[in-house]
């Protein structure tokens, strides 16, 4: 028994990778999809000039780690470990960030846990970027599963009834991922004031250890800040797909883009 199939899975190193929609049961359904739309896809987005709009008061400042958001699911129950994505798609199996998990968090966890966070796949060569998690998922039994990571932010549901402030469940989150090392609770500072938030800005994304910041104001608000960059493109095609209302949306769009050289 288990709360996702593995019917159609493939092989992800020695462990597995269960496609799209492999998600079987409700609740965890509806957690995974529940957080997505009302939190994760919410968040504002901020430049590094605009941090004096900051709400006041105590701000929970964390890396913003260019990764994609994966929900890690722990079952001492059904004794299952998990990785599972927002479209349903699964991690599972003999792969080192879940060895860890299995380790660090199934003794912690007296009932189904949900945490979410960021999935990144380490590089030599400076922090980590998006495109690395689909590098390291690929390959099938050659997939470079090792430089996979997990760094959590968030509780979902817990033993207990989970916390409705961040501060309050970012301590629960904490102990739950003490002693990990591929597997960790996002580094957090809590700090007052613009200007304590722009010394991070300075150390962690300047610094070129992460995409830019994540803050989490006491009033529930999540700001992204990040760089902008400004580009003329032309729009040269597009893929569609069907909304919950039934309309027709835009998916994806092809820019085109021109070289100082006129290439």
């Amino acid at each position: 028994m288990s709360f996702f199939s593995t019917q159609d899975a493939k092989a992800l190193g020695a462990g597995f990778i269960s496609p799209l929609g492999s998600v079987t049961d409700p609740d965890l359904a509806s957690h995974v999809v529940g957080y997505k739309r009302a939190v994760a896809s919410r968040y504002r987005a901020l430049t590094p000039e605009e941090l004096d709009t900051l709400p006041t008061g105590p701000l929970h400042v964390s890396p913003k780690i260019d990764g994609e958001l994966w929900m890690l699911v722990v079952d001492p129950e059904l004794d299952r470990v998990a990785l599972v994505s927002p479209k349903h798609r699964v991690i599972h199996g003999d792969v080192p960030v879940l060895a860890e998990a299995r380790r660090v968090l199934l003794p912690r966890c007296s009932a189904r846990t949900i945490l979410a966070g960021e999935l990144f796949a380490l590089r030599k060569d400076g922090r980590p970027r998006v495109g690395d998690v689909g590098q390291a998922l690929s390959g099938g039994e050659s997939a470079q599963v090792a430089r996979l990571g997990y760094h959590a932010f968030d509780l979902l549901k817990g033993p207990d009834e989970v916390p409705a402030e961040y501060k309050e469940r970012l301590p629960l989150l904490q102990a739950l991922c003490e002693g990990g090392k591929r597997l960790q609770a996002v580094k957090t500072e809590i700090v007052t004031g613009t200007e304590a938030v722009q010394g991070l800005w300075h150390t962690w994304a300047e610094g070129g250890k992460a995409e830019g910041l994540v803050v989490r104001a006491g009033d529930h608000r999540v700001f992204k800040v990040k760089p902008a960059f400004h580009l003329d493109a032309v729009v040269i095609g597009f893929t569609e797909r069907v909304g919950d209302d039934g309309r027709d949306l835009c998916r994806s769009v092809l820019l085109a883009l021109m070289r100082e050289d006129g290439q």
